[in-house]
């Protein structure tokens, strides 16, 4: 606005206030209204913030206020009450980069679910029989979590008229292909809908009848909203599309396609503009949508400009204060906790609703707190049954209804990954997840590893009891493994093992991140020796396939709270895994094809405990501490031993990790295992990471016994190295180097993509 016309407006609004070009009103004395539009414009819009702390400043008080896409959750968020202040403290505390993701936590994520948690490359939903991609690249859960709590102070309110600030919030309803004024209903929602842009967030289903996206998409700057809820003054802040774009900058496929779908809201912005009675537009060439990383300058820059205008502003407000000075609206209470009559959730295809009810565990006519009811949440979408769950809340005669709308996974999906290790070679990782299979709330699991040693595992398993915290189940598990011979740390010649095992289940979940188990098992194992070790130990090696099948029970117990399976940096984790089989067969055949049967072999059994620890020292860095220990009865079956050596990467049952040493350099039916790491962090992405290990492991308990108290350093084993690990969107590159205090040989390791 040049220098003449701002002395003007200024003129205008002191010495004139009732004047119709300005006020729309009538010289009768009634105070003109003040609208505030704030524009989408992604992370550009948290320049909102900045105008706000500056419209405070000058006393400027709005009546109404719309907004768009970022603008409708600034808006929406400051006409509940949040002040400019408490919007700057959560631009500067919030995790942009986890918000605006998928991306839940692995605490937050149940047990059961952890290991193929974000495991995969390709995730595709598959609906009626065919592979489909998805609506967008983002359900925006966080985002609609974080939503959710910040507007729980709007419980039982309706209608956005009741807000201490009218509101008015835009979206684009891509059914009709018309603007969306949403007035009423759950704001977190609303707020959701109005920023999904397109193929970035998913779009939000409000009925059968609309489709959900952006407002930018038609309506990116509101003022006709504002100005028909009432407005005579409006205040506009814009920070939505560069105005002006050249050749130059449409050098791209993306950008030509961004700024096609964004022209008619260009347009429509223009004209709206000229409606506004005070412009504000901060100058953000320097920055793009997607610049949250820069959420503070750009906060700063929206402050910087509305400053400029600050004369103008203050002397609106006082124009205003002519009527009586007028007294900022009290923001709405934030109760401590809620009173719940009953839940009420939307109708679900694939689960049963109980599941719904049991993972929240909230109480009929019981007080309900927030912190309660965002661990009920976390509790039910740590499940992974679910794409986005959101809930809002309706005022009955005893309390209100806590409304949980659960948008269900589609009913099947196909996971991909590639991955390569130095040692087993490349595999191609494939996961089917197929819903509601045979019985209602039920999910079935195959995974498969086609590799050159493959394995597959395919569960079965449903929730059930009162509180849905038991998991009833079956597993079957298979692997084809090379265990190589090693004398004096060369390779002399290798056996194949084949192992499979098939359980049936039940495990009680404490909360997401412990579990104890019982299971009826059926286990099958053998060795198959090459020629080379057939030559070198005749007498030991006599025979084709020697191993073992039979029945027996397993006990397991587990606690995961690392923050990450494939990059750990904070956390712990115990597995303790217990299992005896009961007389077993032996399965023996000798090299002159003789098969020996029927022979049933005494009762054995094993124990397997690992403990692991990453605890932060720094920012950046991490202290790694881990026991592993194992152990075995003395009826052991020579065909289930403990494999040790080898990265903690691309890991084969039996496999205990050992930095020094290959897989299998180390085998023992009894082993004590200490680790000691640190981890330098530095960046998200890249780490390094140094590393100990000692071992001492025996034929059986009593001599590990006193291996470990006499502390014989002929039985002890020590590996050290260091390594880097690099993380991609195909998956980490770990790339590791070390060696052992048993001869002078390096050791290599090398892995590349997600593994089994």
């Amino acid at each position: 606005m040049c220098l003449p016309a701002k002395i003007l407006l200024i003129i205008l609004i002191s010495v004139i206030p009732g004047c119709d070009l300005l006020m729309g009103q009538d010289s009768a004395g009634i105070r003109p209204k003040i609208g505030l539009v704030l524009s989408g414009g992604g992370a550009k819009g948290l320049a909102h913030i900045g105008a706000l702390k500056v419209l405070e400043e000058a006393g400027v008080i709005p009546d109404y206020i719309s907004g768009t896409s970022m603008g409708s959750i600034i808006g929406g968020l400051y006409s509940i009450g949040y002040s400019a202040g408490a919007l700057s403290k959560l631009n500067h505390t919030i995790n942009w980069q986890l918000l605006l993701s998928d991306y839940i936590p692995l605490r937050n994520i149940s047990l059961e679910e952890k290991h193929d948690y974000k495991r995969y490359f390709v995730e595709l939903p598959i609906r009626n029989g065919r592979l489909m991609l998805p609506t967008g690249l983002l359900e925006g859960q966080n985002l609609s979590n974080l939503l959710s709590g910040l507007t729980w102070k709007t419980a039982g309110i309706d209608s956005f008229d009741h807000f201490p600030y009218p509101f008015r919030c835009v979206g684009t309803d891509i059914i009709n292909g018309g603007i969306v004024d949403f007035k009423s209903g759950d704001l977190a929602m609303r707020m959701r809908a109005s920023m999904a842009i397109p193929s970035v967030f998913t779009p939000v289903v409000v009925d059968s009848s609309q489709v959900i996206v952006d407002g930018g998409v038609i309506r990116n700057f509101p003022v006709d909203e504002v100005i028909e809820m009432g407005a005579d003054i409006v205040i506009g802040v814009y920070a939505g599309f560069r105005e002006k774009e050249t050749s130059d900058d449409l050098n791209s496929l993306s950008r030509i396609l961004s700024r096609s779908a964004a022209s008619y809201g260009i347009y429509d912005s223009r004209e709206q503009a000229k409606k506004v009675t005070l412009l504000i537009a901060p100058g953000l060439d320097g920055f793009t949508s997607a610049d949250f990383n820069q959420s503070t300058e750009i906060e700063l820059a929206g402050e910087i400009v509305a400053r400029k205008h600050f004369e103008e502003l203050r002397a609106i407000a006082e124009s205003q204060n002519k009527f009586g000075k007028r007294e900022r609206p009290l923001p709405l209470v934030d109760p401590d906790s809620i009173l719940i009559s009953r839940v009420e959730v939307n109708d679900l295809k694939y689960n049963d609703q109980s599941l719904v009810y049991g993972k929240l565990n909230i109480q009929k006519n019981s007080y309900l707190s927030r912190d309660e009811l965002q661990q009920g949440i976390e509790r039910l979408f740590g499940t992974q049954y679910f794409d986005r769950i959101n809930y809002y809340f309706k005022k009955d005669s005893t309390g209100f209804r806590l409304i949980v709308n659960a948008q269900e996974k589609p009913p099947s999906s196909l996971k991909v990954s590639i991955h390569y290790d130095n040692f087993y070679g490349t595999g191609l990782l494939m996961n089917f997840t197929q819903s509601n299979f045979l019985v209602t709330g039920a999910r079935l699991t195959v995974v498969a590893d086609l590799s050159e040693y493959p394995q597959a595992r395919l569960y079965y398993r449903k929730y059930t009891g009162k509180k849905k915290n038991l998991l009833a189940g079956f597993e079957t598990y298979y692997e084809s493994n090379l265990i190589p011979g090693y004398l004096q740390g060369e390779e002399i010649g290798y056996f194949k093992q084949n192992h499979f095992t098939s359980e049936l289940s039940i495990k009680h979940a404490f909360g997401l991140n412990q579990q104890l188990g019982t299971g009826l098992l059926f286990e099958y194992s053998a060795v198959y020796p090459n020629k080379a070790m057939q030559t070198l130990y005749p007498q030991e090696f006599n025979f084709k396939r020697y191993g073992f099948a039979g029945l027996g029970l397993s006990a397991t117990y587990g606690l995961n709270t690392i923050d990450d399976l494939l990059y750990p940096f904070d956390g712990s984790k115990v597995d303790i895994y217990v299992h005896s089989i009961y007389n077993p067969i032996k399965v023996l055949k000798f090299l002159t094809d003789t098969i020996e049967t029927n022979v049933s072999l005494k009762t054995f059994g094993k124990m397997y405990l690992n403990f692991e620890n990453y605890q932060p020292l720094a920012k950046r860095v991490s202290l790694n501490t881990g026991l592993s220990i194992g152990f075995s009865t003395k009826e052991f079956i020579a065909s289930d031993y403990f494999w040790v050596g080898g990265a903690e990467v691309n890991v084969r049952r039996n496999q205990i990790p050992f930095i020094g040493y290959k897989p299998g350099e180390v085998v023992a039916s009894n082993f004590a295992n200490l680790k000691l790491g640190i981890i330098y962090r530095l960046n998200r992405n890249f780490r390094i990471e140094l590393l100990g290990n000692s071992l001492v492991a025996s034929d059986s308990f009593e001599t590990l016994t006193n291996y470990l108290q006499e502390l014989d350093m002929k039985n002890l084993h020590l590996g050290f190295g260091g390594g880097v690990t690099y993380k991609t969107p195909l998956g980490p590159v770990t790339v590791f180097l070390a060696g052992n205090n048993k001869d002078s040989r390096p050791r290599f390791y090398l892995n590349m993509g997600f593994t089994f």
